[in-house]
């Protein structure tokens, strides 16, 4: 596998996921629910959808 193909894979994997993470924010928001993320010291916050992903779609990139 050549360097340029490395990246090409690397890229299309990191598209697949950031797509992957924004279907399930959306889904989760439409339905209502929450989000589980992990704080600074590894403690689970839970966080409603709606806010998680208005703040993702502040800082994301895939757009």
């Amino acid at each position: 596998m050549s360097e340029q193909e490395k990246i090409d894979l690397k890229d299309k994997i990191t598209k697949g996921l950031k797509q992957s993470y924004d279907n399930l924010l959306r889904r989760k928001a439409a339905l209502g629910q929450d989000m589980v993320f992990a704080d600074e010291n590894g403690q689970p916050r839970i966080v409603p959808a709606r806010e998680a992903l208005a703040e993702y779609e502040k800082t994301s990139t895939l757009r």
